[in-house]
């Protein structure tokens, strides 16, 4: 019966902190694996710019954006018969044909003209990519082109940051991810591996002991321990690699970001697999020989003098002064202050646990003494183990209140992130797309198919102004009215003022912002719209009446006429970076997933560690009481009553975190709930660890015998 006592929750231990350390590092190898192989498709695809007279292809890319995804949007058309099509392309695409990407395709899959295919995998840096290339069906469409980038001999460039920047201009580097699986996923990981290295097993403690008394040094108890440790470590081991293999037979996407990971880039990884796991075996297996082994004594079953152990006052200092460095940093917000910030939170919550050394000694000494005053057994020996052994509770804390921290942390951050987006959203929203902006090469000379496709009741064209420093608004009596009030339809150019005894909310968007137009509009008129002046000061603003089946429409009629042309709508330039700011945050949920569960594992096995190491002692009481709802109770009164009030305090400590949080970046709320529901959290798991703890208790105690004690 006493290999029941730890053995197995320390084998369990064991086995779950390397599956989830090879998935962690495995995680990180194969993210760099990928990174490189998209890499290499960028290059692959990349034009090399030569003169005019050298240039095989025309090659121009344009911005676009489709929802909160922005889009690269390439017109291509080779000159040569011999010349071959970029990567992912099987053909070059005729005039007035494109090939999208499947992601764009699935998203808009009429805007760019006739669908000739889609773009293989060889042309995308990855599966969520929005790129277009298009050959215009408009004649002299690259008369009007004469940027240099857009005389190209072949593919094949290393200079990435030329090219293909509308579909990647919010890119972030690859070591962003690095930290944050370093601090997500790392520190939960690192955690449960520490839990695991110091869980206590009895048949391996009788055995070091026996082991001392004869004499055998250490290097001989090494091999022992690392003999035990070995098993469940390979278990652990071959259970991380099935979610690598896995992954790489069938594509990945990420719940959170929806990031999709090709299986052709992972299994690229999979050369690492081997070296990653013997790796992470042999860091584990010293992990758990040199956790065993600095014990320099074995504490015995039967509960010390109440306040003969504890953490001394130490660890209160020390959270008080994490607190106030990061209180520091959050006024002063510089690079400094971040950094004094992200210190001292780190800092406050790890020391956090220890300094309830306290009051885990409060609560024991209170419950000792309430059941001395009622004559409850269980409240006795419950209090006693506590107040006895505070650091306990500690180690069973660690975990949750890290954690519980670090997710109100990056809630906050997530909010910080999210709420531009939605003030964005809003503002973008609240149009309807009713506004569209175009903007387009030479759009004197192409205007009319435009506007005749659209409608000329749903056009304003804006255009330099020949008699003064500013833009001329030309269109019908009945698009001129949708900007507000016309108090005489004017057939001569007027003042706006003068043009307009009101303004519509439409009319605002549009004159009394920058935002729609290039220069201050000093004139309008139901008249032809001027033809000379500087080209960039030319472009439409069409209303639109039909909602999204309007903008499609208007995009198609864009994309069909004009020679590169760009839409826009109220807001749409802080839209797309806000939600691309926000989709980045939404990173550290996916790789929080990973924390989380090491979080819960260290936290359950961490308690129920500390329960059946205690619950050896339990054994004489058999004598006194047999019932299993006796030693639940010690269990509960042991383990869920101080982790609730540990609980309560995280919680605390997490809510002053992520309020200095939000005053660092000036923005951002909390989520209350978030907070009730990691202190249900944290409730819960107590009570369900203290109910198991309990009845393994009961079994041990009902099959104790006196050992010449």
């Amino acid at each position: 019966m006493a290999r029941t006592r730890g053995g197995s929750a320390h084998r369990a231990a064991l086995a779950l902190a390397a599956l989830l350390a090879l998935v962690t590092v495995w995680g990180v190898v194969a993210a760099h694996t990928v990174h490189d192989r998209r890499d290499a498709r960028m290059t692959a695809r990349n034009p090399v710019p030569v003169a005019a007279d050298a240039a095989r292809v025309r090659w121009w890319e344009r911005p676009d954006a489709v929802g909160e995804r922005a889009v690269s949007v390439v017109y291509v058309r080779p000159l040569a018969n011999t010349v071959n099509p970029p990567p992912g392309l099987p053909r070059w695409p005729e005039p007035g044909e494109a090939f999208l990407s499947p992601a764009l395709a699935e998203a808009a899959p009429a805007r760019y003209g006739r669908q000739a295919g889609t773009i293989s995998h060889e042309g995308l840096a990855d599966g969520a990519e929005l790129v277009a290339y298009v050959n215009p069906a408009v004649d002299g469409f690259f008369d009007e082109v004469d940027e240099p980038t857009s005389f190209v001999s072949g593919f094949g460039n290393r200079q990435h940051h030329m090219f293909f920047v509308g579909s990647h201009q919010f890119d972030r580097g690859l070591a962003e991810l690095y930290l944050i699986v370093a601090l997500i996923a790392g520190v939960p990981v690192v955690a449960l591996v520490l839990v695991a290295a110091r869980s206590r097993s009895e048949v391996r403690e009788r055995r070091l002991l026996l082991l001392d008394a004869l004499g055998i040094p250490v290097r001989g108890r090494a091999v022992v321990v690392a003999a035990e440790a070995a098993r469940p470590l390979r278990w652990g081991i071959l259970g991380g690699c099935v979610p690598a293999l896995t992954v790489s037979v069938t594509s990945l996407v990420l719940p959170f970001t929806g990031y999709r990971v090709w299986a052709e880039d992972l299994r690229a990884a999979l050369v690492w697999l081997p070296l990653c796991a013997a790796g992470t075996f042999a860091v584990l297996l010293g992990v758990s020989v040199a956790g065993c082994l600095v014990r320099r004594r074995r504490e015995g079953a039967a509960p010390a003098r109440p306040g003969a152990s504890g953490g001394g006052r130490w660890p209160g200092v020390v959270f008080v002064c994490a607190v106030v460095v990061a209180g520091w940093g959050s006024e002063y917000r510089r690079t400094e202050g971040k950094i004094a910030f992200a210190v001292g939170a780190m800092a406050a919550l790890i020391v956090l646990p220890y300094a309830t050394a306290g009051l885990a000694r409060l609560i024991g000494g209170r419950l000792a003494h309430s059941g001395g005053r009622r004559g409850d057994a269980a409240r006795i020996v419950a209090g006693r183990w506590l107040a006895a052994r505070p650091q306990a509770l500690a180690r069973l804390s660690a975990a949750l209140v890290v954690g519980l921290g670090i997710i109100v942390i990056g809630q906050v951050v997530t909010t910080q992130f999210a709420g531009p987006a939605e003030a964005a959203r809003a503002r973008h929203d609240a149009t309807g797309g009713a506004l569209i902006q175009v903007r387009s090469r030479n759009i004197p000379a192409t205007a009319d198919g435009f506007v005749a496709a659209v409608g000329a009741d749903r056009v304003v064209r804006y255009s330099p102004d020949p008699g003064g420093a500013g833009l001329r608004l030309t269109g019908t009596c009945r698009s001129l009215a949708a900007l507000g009030t016309v108090t005489a339809c004017p057939t001569e150019p007027v003042g706006t003022e003068r043009a307009f005894s009101g303004l519509s909310p439409l009319g605002r968007d549009v004159l009394a912002s920058r935002e729609m137009l290039p220069a201050p509009p000093v004139a309008v008129c139901a008249c032809g719209a001027p033809v000379g002046g500087d080209k960039a000061l030319f472009g439409f603003i069409v209303v639109n009446r039909d909602g999204t089946a309007g903008v499609d429409a208007v995009e198609q009629a864009a994309y069909r006429h004009l020679i590169g042309p760009m839409t826009a709508q109220p807001g749409q330039s802080w839209y797309l970076g806000s939600a691309a700011q926000a989709a980045q945050v939404r990173w550290l949920l996916d790789v929080g997933l990973l924390g989380i569960a090491a979080l819960a594992a260290a936290g359950a096995l961490g308690a129920a560690g500390v329960f059946i190491e205690q619950s050896q002692a339990l054994g004489p009481l058999a004598s006194y009481q047999t019932g299993r709802g006796f030693y639940r109770r010690i269990a509960l009164y042991n383990l869920a009553l101080p982790l609730m009030a540990v609980g309560v305090v995280g919680v605390g400590a997490a809510a002053l975190l992520g309020g200095l949080m939000i005053n660092l970046g000036k923005g951002g709320w909390m989520s209350v709930g978030l907070l009730g529901a990691g202190l249900t959290a944290v409730a819960v798991s107590g009570v369900a660890v203290a109910w198991t703890c309990g009845r393994t208790a009961a079994t041990h105690a009902a099959s104790w015998a006196p050992r010449a004690d």
